[in-house]
């Protein structure tokens, strides 16, 4: 039996979720929320016959316009009686809520070997024990077996996972083989300062299934080493771009974010920074920027930050100088994906294990009692539902100001759990967003 098509609508109408941007050469990108499409179009003529077709509110889908069967094809004109925002509710459950992945963050050790001056974190004595490793690979054996799950992430958090880096990896292979025996697929990625990822050990990291890494690096040396510092006092610029050159020389198929936290002082040499970058790295880096933020720790009152506001300007102005350079930036995916600004913490399937076997939601809080959910033990995840409902159930009544805003489908509502499971209201600059957003498209290669 012939399996039937769905039908193409004969009347569309503009999506409400679209962004027109021109940009500086004259060119014009297109850009949908929903769907996450973004379109360059760079000839004059083409440009013009997308502006004679969005100055119609109703449009007749021909498959044989090619503009048109793109623009429909790529979620920019939608069938006239479609209600959208119907759609991005029922695309949230379907993506998000029902995802069967498993997320799993490990805490593996609260140590680090920097002294970095914003960092929120304790640095104690406190590693994973092998039972918690073995708790956790115990728990992928069975829930596998039984398709619980039909992926497995693990992200290396702490602390500086790597401190831990012998029990880590060996724990790393045995997970790997657990998703080959069922056939399921496996990531790991890592949030790491870069400086204990040496030759020999990226090239196992690389085979045990650790291929993403997100590495800090605030500048040139006088800056990161004046923010990141190692434990006795020296600074760890040079260590972590030898290890980088190191990872460009192989044929390891990987990703690596470099990230920078800025400030003004650090802002001063951005465009210089990314040139020197764009020299010595490929295709397999990207680059992900932010403000340098008061997250908690105990120095935050002698920390150098900038407003909001200049954040998003200073975020723009390096968006052009990266689109020049060539580099990839990962800025723009993280502001553009569908969902992509929901926060991990209030997703149900997104889990933190800390050293001892607690499971937790969040990694800004990580020793508030509200935050401890369950705990692992004999290979069985234990979850505090009242405690658990607190994270996952917080997203809020969406007020119109969300309703009516052209990014929630990035965001759904969901940006930060932490302040509103503490009490706080949720406030969002809704056109703000769609400005920030649309700079940052212009600037899309």
């Amino acid at each position: 039996m012939r399996k039937k098509s769905i039908e193409k609508p004969k009347s569309l109408k503009k999506s409400f979720y679209n962004f027109y941007v021109p940009r500086e050469d004259e060119s014009f990108t297109i850009f949908n929320s929903m769907t996450g499409s973004i379109i360059n179009i760079h000839n004059k003529e083409k440009i013009d016959k997308l502006k004679n077709i969005m100055d119609n509110d109703i449009i007749q889908y021909s498959s044989d316009c090619e503009i048109i069967s793109t623009l429909y094809d790529n979620g920019f004109l939608v069938p006239e009686n479609k209600n959208e925002y119907e759609f991005v509710r029922y695309c949230y459950e379907r993506d998000v809520v029902n995802d069967r992945g498993l997320d799993m963050t490990l805490i593996v050790t609260r140590q680090c070997n920097l002294r970095c001056v914003y960092c929120y974190e304790e640095h104690e004595n406190r590693v994973m024990d092998k039972k918690i490793y073995d708790s956790i690979l115990e728990y992928l054996e069975t829930s596998l077996k039984n398709k619980v799950h039909n992926r497995v992430s693990i992200g290396l958090f702490g602390g500086e996972p790597f401190v831990e880096y012998d029990n880590l990896i060996v724990f790393l292979e045995k997970a790997n083989e657990i998703c080959q025996k069922y056939d399921v697929p496996y990531f790991v990625s890592a949030t790491t300062n870069g400086t204990l990822i040496y030759p020999d050990r990226f090239d196992r990291l690389i085979n045990a299934g650790c291929r993403y890494y997100q590495i800090t690096i605030d500048g040139f040396s006088d800056t990161h080493d004046k923010y990141r510092i190692n434990a006795d006092g020296k600074g760890s610029w040079n260590q972590i771009i030898e290890n980088i050159k190191y990872m460009v020389t192989t044929k390891h198929d990987f990703k690596v974010t470099v990230r920078t936290n800025f400030n003004d002082e650090v802002f001063q040499r951005a465009e210089e920074f990314y040139e020197y970058l764009s020299e010595i790295l490929d295709e397999r880096f990207s680059v992900y920027y932010e403000g340098i933020k008061k997250l908690g720790g105990k120095k935050d009152d002698q920390l150098d930050i900038l407003h909001k506001v200049n954040v998003d300007e200073q975020s723009v102005n390096i968006a052009k100088k990266i689109s020049s350079l060539g580099l990839n930036n990962d800025l723009i995916d993280a502001m553009t994906l569908p969902y992509s600004r929901i926060c991990y913490a209030s997703k149900h399937n997104n889990l933190l294990v800390d050293y001892d076997g607690t499971i937790m939601k969040c990694t800004l809080v990580l020793d508030d009692d509200i935050n401890h959910v369950g705990y692992i033990k004999d290979g069985e995840i234990v979850i505090d539902s009242n405690k658990f409902s607190k994270w996952v159930g917080a997203k809020i009544d969406l007020p119109d100001e969300c309703k009516n805003c052209r990014v929630l489908p990035i965001c759904f509502g969901g940006r930060c759990i932490n302040g509103r499971v503490h009490g706080e209201s949720y406030f969002c600059d809704a056109k703000a967003e769609e400005n920030t957003l649309e700079q940052l498209i212009s600037y899309y290669n």
